[in-house]
């Protein structure tokens, strides 16, 4: 059995606490769907949470993804608030930093493809990086030409760019370039 441990962070409203609805879903931990507009998520537990549709405190799910023999996933999976007046929780689970494998940070809302980044987030991957984070960071949506690059060089290594490669007339020249891009960006940051 294999353990992943996963982090969420992304600002206000960037639908942290859905996307761990919609993977615990999928895994088959939980029979339905919570939604965070009917207040009935399993990760915000508290009345207020509940009541206004926000995430105050993280909270940890796991659950496991079965595999061929033993070869099972436990996800450990933190979920984390979005709103600047909790960033002493997000504080608080970059503390455990040292036991998660990837941290997810979306840069747009999610589920709607070819939105505009969102370049507060680049805060979030810096200050990652600047806490001695050294595994992987994985920007989600908005991605491009233009914003890969700044990605790259606040420290993302993981990119998720939907929109700008399936868009693309060349698939394979726009995936080249973007990896050159961020090998590039990479490099000009560690000079």
């Amino acid at each position: 059995m294999h353990t992943l441990n996963l982090g969420i962070l992304a600002h206000v409203d960037a639908g942290k606490t859905s996307l761990t609805e919609r993977l615990l879903l999928e895994a088959g931990a939980i029979a339905h769907l919570g939604s965070v507009d009917r207040g009935d998520t399993h990760t915000d537990t508290l009345a207020l949470e509940r009541e206004r549709g926000i995430t105050i405190q993280s909270a940890v799910v796991s659950f496991r993804i079965p595999a061929h023999g033993d070869d099972d996933v436990v996800v450990n999976l933190i979920d984390t608030p979005g709103h600047p007046d909790f960033i002493a929780e997000v504080e608080r689970v970059l503390d455990v930093l040292d036991e998660v494998d990837l941290v997810l940070v979306m840069s747009v809302f999610p589920g709607f493809g070819g939105q505009k980044f969102m370049p507060e987030v680049l805060g979030k991957v810096r200050a990652l990086r600047e806490r001695g984070f050294e595994r992987h960071i994985e920007m989600d949506g908005g991605l491009n030409a233009a914003t890969l690059p700044l990605c790259a060089e606040a420290g993302t290594n993981v990119f998720v760019a939907g929109s700008a490669i399936f868009g693309a007339s060349d698939l394979r020249t726009t995936i080249q370039g973007f990896r050159a891009s961020a090998a590039s960006a990479r490099a000009g940051a560690r000079a």
